[in-house]
């Protein structure tokens, strides 16, 4: 019998944190909204529905949006304490699917990446997230078949960051389609890498700020 891997740190003896659940409910309902008014018509499989655009793209389109929103709806799961603690079966079954639709959706960024002619800067963003997203999300699956629960909660922070990318992207161009900020064809070669950098970036702040602090002299 394998030793049992250790209970998270922020599972023991966890007391409600406001600030967390507000944070969580924001995040949850930027997830519906997104998922009602931009990811429901990529399953009405019709010219009309994608757009002359995604219409030829559409073999590496469906798997990619369809792990992306896997992952976007099991992530908020495994940050719950109560199913780490109580429920740790469901936990690692949900973290095997967490991973395999990564992959998918990775791959299918990649090669819509390969596909697209919106030019070499949106290319390449869409691209770069698939690397962030397969980078974090390994290093999250070999912190925990090490037992390294603390840096497979860290690496699991980066890597739903990541997997937001979906949303971040949407809600960012809406907004500055709104304030006029960029055309459509800038904006998008933009958010194609400020998606995912920029959210990456400021959770590593937040993740080494702790450490950092910490140090003494």
């Amino acid at each position: 019998m394998s030793n049992p891997v250790p209970a998270y740190p922020a599972d023991v003896a966890r007391k409600p944190n406001l600030v967390l659940l507000l944070a969580w409910t924001a995040v949850l309902t930027l997830i519906a909204y997104f998922v009602w008014k931009y990811a429901l018509h990529y399953f009405v499989f019709t010219p009309q529905s994608y757009g002359t655009y995604f219409w030829p793209r559409i073999s590496w389109v469906v798997p990619h949006v369809a792990a992306g929103l896997v992952a976007i709806l099991i992530g908020p799961l495994q940050f719950w304490p109560r199913v780490r603690r109580d429920h740790l079966a469901f936990h690692r079954i949900a973290g095997r699917v967490y991973v395999t639709v990564v992959l998918v959706g990775a791959i299918a960024a990649l090669g819509l990446a390969a596909k697209i002619d919106s030019g070499p800067a949106y290319a390449l963003g869409l691209a770069g997230l698939a690397v962030a997203w397969l980078t974090t999300t390994g290093m999250a699956f070999v912190a925990i078949r090490r037992k390294n629960v603390e840096q497979h909660r860290q690496w699991m922070i980066r890597s739903y960051v990541v997997t937001f990318a979906f949303v971040t992207f949407r809600l960012c161009d809406d907004a500055m389609h709104r304030l006029q900020i960029l055309s459509d064809d800038e904006r998008s070669k933009v958010l194609a890498w400020a998606c995912w950098a920029i959210p990456l970036l400021v959770t590593e702040l937040i993740l080494q700020s702790r450490a950092v602090l910490k140090t003494r002299g």
